[in-house]
């Protein structure tokens, strides 16, 4: 045998075909339909790889997890989701799943992440999947995206936020660099401290050394009070220094030293003072030329880029921007819709300004649309950007699969329906030529409310 799987998986129709596929391919596999009868098998057989469906009655996936990771079992485990947001794949990696796969399920990929898994268990059965770092909800603004590009970074974000590691988030402007902030120390044992951000770039520079390290009274013209920095603000949490490539030269042997030995000296004082942070940083300008430049400091790069989250462009992820259209929609006061064309325009664009010239787009075409209906006349994208790419089919990456690449254009196909039939499912089924029965068992599988 390759090796003992455990599926648990309550809709016993996708148990069945999962037990079967994976004994085609000589797997010894035991199957469950809950989760109190799976951690219960888990713990006695102690298989060499679990796949967890986070969708089950009573006792639900992310909970069997946690549980399994307290009885001391060193299963790897894949988790089967059908829920799309950063939230569930960052909790499902905190929690110590060795990868986690999007329903409906892709065997061929599964059967991929199968290996792998089976593969990082036998080279290392000592190695621990990563413990949960926070066993309580937390509220974060949503990072949208399901694309394989976002599972990465969402992977990373689960990963990183656990540890006290130096994070350099890097992306081109626009992409959502404080969001990745914001989530890690919100998913870190830090979360209940202050998160403190600052503009590197806001800020100006004879303003900027007072600012992060704070001063004593009188150590400037109308410095008539002391004032604690930035970095004794962040005390027991996150100091999230945006654009810190804008950092001055002066001011880059200062910031070295407060990360290398947590200590920073108030202006107008020499007298270290003993600080607690956890340093987020973000640029999106590429250091590697700036230290080649002259314009910043090698060791400090060093320092900075302990770990780096790297944040797609829009235009390298193109399959999200409808579900980043269908976000910013529903934060309108009135109840709006998109027709098709429109939003064929938008996925053509290559988006230089990313999510949040997305977002402006958006908000002047709700302000604009006639009747709550956004048309292609309402799209308006900044000038003598290419509108003339290829189609929205064309940039689904066929690399992922068939089932994935027919299940976007499948999903997409309903989305325009119920859109042109202004969210009437007898009418959306009439488009499309099928029963309303299939409609809503359509709807559920692609989650479309």
């Amino acid at each position: 045998m390759n090796g003992r799987i455990l599926v648990v998986e309550d809709e016993r129709a996708a148990l069945h075909s999962l037990t079967v596929m994976l004994g085609d391919e000589g797997y010894d596999v035991l199957a469950a339909e809950d989760a109190e009868s799976g951690l219960e098998m888990a713990l006695r057989e102690e298989p060499d790889l679990a796949l967890l469906d986070i969708r089950l009655p009573r006792m639900d996936g992310l909970t069997m997890l946690q549980r399994l990771r307290d009885g001391y079992s060193e299963t790897a485990v894949i988790v089967m989701t059908a829920d799309t947001t950063s939230s569930s794949a960052i909790r499902a990696t905190q929690l110590g799943a060795f990868d986690y796969i999007t329903k409906p399920v892709d065997f061929d990929h599964l059967l991929v992440l199968v290996r792998r898994a089976l593969k990082y268990r036998a080279l290392d059965r000592e190695v621990r999947a990563l413990r949960a770092t926070q066993t309580h909800n937390v509220a974060i603004p949503a990072i949208v995206g399901h694309s394989s590009a976002m599972q990465t970074v969402y992977k990373l974000i689960g990963r990183v936020a656990g540890s006290s590691a130096t994070v350099l988030i890097t992306g081109e402007s626009g992409t959502g660099k404080e969001l990745v902030a914001n989530a890690i120390h919100e998913y870190s044992p830090r979360s209940a401290g202050p998160l403190v951000k600052v503009n590197c770039a806001a800020i100006p520079e004879s303003l900027l050394e007072a600012e992060l390290f704070g001063h004593e009274k009188g150590a400037f013209t109308n410095a008539l009070y002391r004032r604690a920095g930035r970095f004794e603000e962040a005390a027991g949490g996150t100091l999230f220094l945006d654009e810190v490539g804008e950092l001055p030269l002066s001011l880059q042997p200062k910031l070295l030293r407060a990360i290398q030995e947590h200590t920073v000296e108030r202006l107008g004082s020499n007298r270290p003072l003993k600080v607690d942070f956890r340093l987020v940083a973000a640029t999106a300008r590429d250091l590697q030329k700036a230290v080649a430049a002259g314009r910043f400091r090698e060791d400090l790069y060093y320092r900075l880029n302990v770990v780096q989250v790297a944040l797609p462009p829009l235009r390298e992820r193109r399959e999200d921007i409808p579900l980043l259209v269908q976000r910013f929609l529903r934060r309108s006061e009135r109840p709006v819709s998109i027709r098709p064309e429109a939003l064929d325009l938008i996925l053509a664009h290559d988006w230089p300004g990313n999510v949040r010239e997305l977002e402006n787009v958006i908000a002047r075409a709700i302000a604009i649309a006639p009747g709550g209906v956004i048309t292609a006349d309402c799209i308006e994208v900044r000038e003598g950007a290419p509108l003339d790419g290829p189609s929205w089919l064309q940039q689904i990456p066929f690399e992922a699969g068939y089932k994935h690449v027919i299940g976007r254009v499948e999903e997409h196909l309903l989305r325009a329906a119920l859109t042109r039939a202004g969210g009437n499912k007898a009418r959306a089924a009439g488009i499309l030529g099928i029963q309303r029965r299939l409609l809503y068992d359509k709807m559920r599988e692609y989650r479309i409310e």
